[in-house]
C-alpha cells in the first residue's frame, strides 16, 4: 500500500491526515513515524482496566493523553470519544460505568479500524 492510499484510508476512516500533517508543518516522516506508533498507543485495553478498578487518577490521565494523542493526530472520532469519556467522568466519576465502559468500547471500535488499516501498511512497507 503506498502512502497515499494509507491516508486515503484513514481519512475514510475518521483521521484528517491533511490536517494532521499540517500539524507536523508537512514533515511526512515525522508524522510517519507517529503513525507507525498508534497500534501500541491505541490499545485501550489498559484504560478499560483503570475503569473496571475505579483507578480515578490513571483513568483520567489514560482518557486525557489519548484525547491528546487523538487530537494531535486529527483522529476526530476517537478525539471525540474521550472528550466524551470525560465529560462524563467529570459529572459521575465511576456512578455510571454501564455509559463509560460503552464509550470506551466505541473509542475501540474506531481504534481497531485504524490500527488494522495501519498494521496492514507496515506489513507491506516492510515487504
Amino acid at each position: 500500500m503506498e502512502k497515499q492510499e494509507l491516508y486515503a484510508q484513514l481519512d475514510r476512516l475518521g483521521f484528517h491526515t491533511q490536517e494532521a500533517l499540517n500539524r507536523f508543518m508537512g514533515n511526512e516522516s515525522l508524522f510517519l513515524s507517529f503513525v507507525r506508533q498508534l497500534p501500541q498507543k491505541l490499545n485501550l485495553a489498559s484504560i478499560r482496566q483503570e475503569l473496571e478498578a475505579e483507578d480515578e487518577e490513571t483513568f483520567y490521565i489514560g482518557v486525557h493523553n489519548l484525547k491528546g494523542l487523538a487530537g494531535n493526530l486529527s483522529m476526530v472520532h476517537i478525539q471525540e470519544c474521550a472528550q466524551a469519556i470525560l465529560v462524563e467522568f467529570r459529572t459521575s466519576k465511576f456512578k455510571n460505568k454501564k455509559k463509560l465502559s460503552s464509550l470506551i468500547q466505541e473509542a475501540e471500535t474506531e481504534s481497531e479500524a485504524i490500527v488494522k488499516t495501519i498494521e496492514q501498511y507496515l506489513k507491506e512497507e516492510q515487504g
